[in-house]
């Protein structure tokens, strides 16, 4: 394996690299200005010395203060730091050569000034400015040597940081730059479901982890996908079926619902479940009925109890039992077992139903019919009596009190027929209500109105039969008795209270506390009796008749 290095320690090194640049060339570019401080001022000074040198020449021959002003001046400027460090150890020799020879010489020259000998001053005044101009010629120099060597330094630096530049540029492209390419690359394709990366070796610790950490990543997520892949693929076949499951049950209970019980039903629904669970044969066992065996019924079979309310009402058997779906079958038996009790619940509601309207259909026939026959027996007893007396006054009057109660008794055989006929065709109350109005209003000539204000569901299904059949009865009373124009059924809610009424215009009751007088009011009472409400004859706001049935309201529990 080749040896790698972190990349943190290759940027130090070449951040080390231009620092040093940075500082050798700052360092230079300092030394450079710290030794060339006071060059212009040595230069200045040494070339001044020239002048005064001459200026000396004509005060040679003066006496006074101004001649050792002069001398002093010069020796001032002679002996200056400026120029007195032409003999440091880091001058050129020639410049500090050159500046002591410039220092012998002035000791010669300072004498013949001081002793006015003017003469040999001239002779050797033209020696010394050579010297001076050979001392300066030197500082000259050696200041053009320092810019020189300021300039090939930084120039050197120049290049340097262009080469550290270029191959710096060249280091990030190859050695940093291409490989996160590679990784972009890889993570793009990772995030597009390709899992297959392969890192590529580098020179640099961090990149070779990076690389190895996304391919082990690539990995895990490829490993990951194909397990979720998996469990969608289960989860989807779970689903189908629970689909094709729950589409079995509800289309059984859509086919209980809307047909019953009948064996070819049961058959069908058998089959289903045949095929459905792919089973050899199934058989169905109702207590008190025959088993309905489909297929071949051999081996042990699987079975699921037919239960309701706590009451065992057959069961299912599937065979074989290893190709039974049991939480299917027991909800299939579940729904059976329902749909068998509240069958029988219905037929036994119809049993008490039909029990019950004979019972009414007794009473009223003992009430209405039975009470003209009594009254018609005694009328032939009269009559027998008047036959035998030879009373053709008695035998006339006996004969049209029995014709009379034939007609009476044949009129109300009519009514008794025309209530307990009643058929409800019309989906709701109201429409049901309706229906009535408008069949009764084509045999009268009154005007018949609904004022139907009622909420919904408020009453049973038992209830508005009731209902119906009462308020048939009120409205052909009206008809029939009241002689009335304008008949009125209306239907509201007050307080607690459901509240049904028939008003009519007509001639009123002559006895409106006293109802049992009047023609089917004891129907009426037994019907308002039924739906758990009370009758009330009394007067109408119209003038005639008001017949008023009240009701409490049912609570949400005892509804349906």
């Amino acid at each position: 394996m080749a040896r790698t290095t972190r990349l943190t320690t290759s940027v130090i090194h070449t951040m080390l690299l231009v620092t040093l640049l940075f500082c050798l060339q700052g360092g230079i570019s300092l030394i450079t200005a710290l030794y060339s401080t006071g060059d212009a001022q040595a230069i200045n000074d040494s070339g001044s010395l020239r002048m005064r040198s001459y200026q000396l020449l004509f005060l040679a021959n003066s006496e006074g203060r101004h001649l050792e002003q002069k001398l002093e001046e010069f020796e001032t400027i002679l002996y200056s730091p400026a120029l007195a460090r032409s003999e440091a150890w880091y001058m050129p020799a020639a410049s500090g050569h050159t500046y002591r020879l410039v220092k012998e010489r002035w000791t010669l020259m300072k004498e013949y000034a001081q002793e006015g000998n003017s003469r040999r001053y001239v002779r050797e005044v033209k020696r010394f400015v050579d010297e001076i101009d050979a001392f300066v010629d030197s500082l000259e120099k050696f200041s053009a040597l320092k810019l020189r060597v300021l300039m090939i330094s930084q120039i050197l630096t120049l290049a340097l940081m262009g080469a550290l530049t270029v191959y710096a540029l060249f280091f990030v492209r190859r050695q940093f730059a291409q490989p996160l390419e590679r990784l972009e690359r890889g993570a793009e394709a990772i995030a597009a479901r390709n899992f297959a990366f392969t890192p590529q070796p580098s020179r640099y610790r961090e990149l070779n982890t990076l690389g190895q950490t996304l391919a082990s990543t690539a990995r895990d997520l490829d490993t990951l996908y194909q397990q979720l892949e998996s469990k969608v693929v289960s989860q989807d076949l779970a689903l189908r079926q629970a689909h094709e499951r729950l589409t079995f049950l509800y289309d059984a209970a859509q086919t209980l619902s809307s047909t019953g019980l009948e064996s070819s039903v049961l058959t069908r629904l058998m089959t289903a479940l045949q095929q459905h669970l792919d089973a050899d044969g199934v058989c169905l066992q109702l207590d008190g009925e025959r088993p309905l065996c489909l297929g071949c019924n051999e081996g042990e079979p699987a079975r699921a109890s037919l239960n309701e309310g706590g009451d065992a009402l057959g069961e299912i058997r599937l065979y074989p039992a290893d190709r039974a779906d049991r939480d299917l079958l027991k909800n299939f038996a579940l729904l059976l077992g329902r749909a068998v009790q509240q069958h029988r619940d219905l037929l036994m509601q119809e049993r008490l139903g039909l029990m019950e309207e004979r019972a009414v259909i007794a009473r009223e026939l003992h009430d209405s019919l039975g009470q003209l026959l009594a009254y018609m027996k005694i009328q032939l007893t009269l009559l027998n009596r008047a036959t035998q007396a030879g009373s053709p006054e008695g035998i006339e009057e006996a004969r049209q009190a029995l014709k009379v109660s034939v007609d009476n008794a044949y009129r109300q055989l009519r009514e008794l027929l025309a209530t307990f006929r009643l058929k409800v065709e019309a989906p709701d109350l109201p429409s049901a209500l309706e229906c009535i109005l408008n069949e009764l209003e084509e045999r009268s000539d009154a005007t018949l109105t609904l004022d139907y204000r009622l909420p919904p569901m408020t009453l049973s299904a038992t209830q508005q039969v009731h209902l119906l059949q009462l308020m048939r009865e009120a409205v052909v009373n009206a008809i029939k008795h009241a002689g009335a124009g304008h008949i009125q059924l209306r239907c509201m809610a007050e307080d607690d209270k459901l509240v049904m009424s028939v008003e009519d215009d007509g001639i009123g009751m002559t006895t409106p506390d006293n109802p049992e007088n009047h023609f089917g009011l004891n129907i009426m009472q037994e019907r308002a009796r039924q739906m758990g409400g009370t009758l009330r004859i009394d007067q109408s706001p119209l003038g005639g008749v008001r017949v008023q049935v009240a009701v409490t309201i049912p609570s949400e529990d005892s509804h349906g």
